[in-house]
This record gives structure tokens, sequence and C-alpha cells, in this order.
């Protein structure tokens, strides 16, 4: 069922990032470096939409801050790390259990990201993400 707003559950950044955290606290053992790379160029991908369909209500600087600012970070404290065979097929696992789990909440993945990227793009348009309102709400 499709809500009004993206929670935070419905991004794979948000399972990424959660893990990236968890496997630098030795929490979790796979090396996450493919998924924050995948990640990565959906971003890069997304900057490209954006630019292309700039306007005065355009959120670019909080879409490029957001990911910047954390997933960079995250980037250069893994990227020293090796990759095994066994990190490749938890990659492949990781993005099958969060299909499974979207599928589950009977979202459509697809709709999740044009939606969001709709509303970095106009404001007034798409869904807005939880994180994006509880931003707002900090700052206002």
């Amino acid at each position: 069922m499709k809500s009004k707003i993206i929670t935070v559950d419905k991004l794979l950044s948000t399972w990424v990032i959660i893990y990236s955290i968890g496997y630098i606290l030795n929490i979790f053992s796979y090396n996450p470096i493919i998924l924050l790379f995948i990640s990565t160029i959906f971003f890069i991908i997304g900057i490209i939409i954006i630019l292309k369909n700039y306007n005065e209500n355009t959120r670019l600087l909080y879409f490029i801050t957001i990911n910047v600012i954390i997933k960079v970070p995250l980037i250069l404290l893994i990227l020293q790390k090796n990759i095994k065979t066994i990190d490749i097929a938890f990659t492949l696992i990781f993005i099958t259990t969060y299909m499974i789990y979207i599928f589950l909440l009977k979202e459509d993945i697809v709709s999740i990201y044009k939606d969001l990227l709709d509303n970095i793009i106009d404001n007034t348009k798409g869904r807005k993400t939880s994180l994006y309102l509880l931003f707002k709400r900090l700052i206002t």
C-alpha cells in the first residue's frame, strides 16, 4: 500500500548505511563495499536526473549533502578491506532480502525511487521521506 511518506526503511541506502556502520563496529562480518558502490552509482544517476529537471523547487543541495556526509566516510573506512567471494554472495542476498521486504509491504521499488526523485526535483510533487520531514521540523 502506497503511503504519502516514504519511511526510511523503504530506502535501500538506509539498510546499507546501518549495515556498514555495524560492519565498521565489527558487529557484522561481510564487507558492504559493493553495496556502498551500488548505492553511490544510484546516487550519481539521481543527481543526473535531478540536474536534467532542475527548477526553483529542487532540493539538490539537500540530496547531495545527505548522501555525501553519510556515504563518503563509510566508503573511506571500508575501502581498504579485502573483498571475498562470500561478500559478493552476501550482497546478492542483502539486495534480495530488501526486495522481498518491499514486496511484503506491498510497495513498488520503482515507485519509491521515482517518488523520491520527483519530490527532490520539485518539493510539491512525489513523496517526501520521513527523514526529510524530521530535518525540516528540527530546523524550523
